[in-house]
């Protein structure tokens, strides 16, 4: 289900970055970039709101009763695209713990992305949770 970025015309496209360590600022270094480029499975749902899962440590997800819309794979870089109708979606990624999101909206919907008619919606994906700040 994997498309690249230039054959679709609506949707999503965008990096899932990976981030781990010390990220705390120090007089002695000066801050890394670290982020790095990973290949994962991102699932898109429909919107998801936190009180549609079962989340452990804030952002390992399980038991989503909204329905899966697409799965696609990024590519070892990261970069991943995926055609989809207008709507808005939450988008997690597949890790050994569950599916993981770490963003949410004031409304408390997870990792919440629009995609309006004739658009490709761009986002950055962190996963961090082994990063301390």
């Amino acid at each position: 289900m994997q498309q690249s970025q230039a054959a679709i015309k609506q949707g999503i496209t965008g990096r899932i970055l990976w981030q781990a360590g010390n990220q705390m600022p120090s007089p002695d270094a000066p801050p890394t970039e670290n982020k790095r480029g990973v290949e994962r499975t991102v699932y898109i749902y429909e919107l998801t709101n936190a009180n549609q899962v079962t989340t452990q440590n804030g952002v390992f997800h399980t038991n989503i009763q909204t329905k899966l819309v697409a799965e696609t794979t990024s590519d070892a870089n990261g970069f991943f695209s995926v055609a989809l109708k207008p709507g808005r979606y939450s988008l997690f990624t597949k890790e050994e713990k569950g599916l993981y999101a770490n963003m949410f909206d004031g409304e408390m919907n997870i990792f919440p992305v629009e995609v309006k008619e004739g658009e490709v919606t761009t986002i950055e994906f962190l996963i961090n949770y082994q990063a301390s700040y």
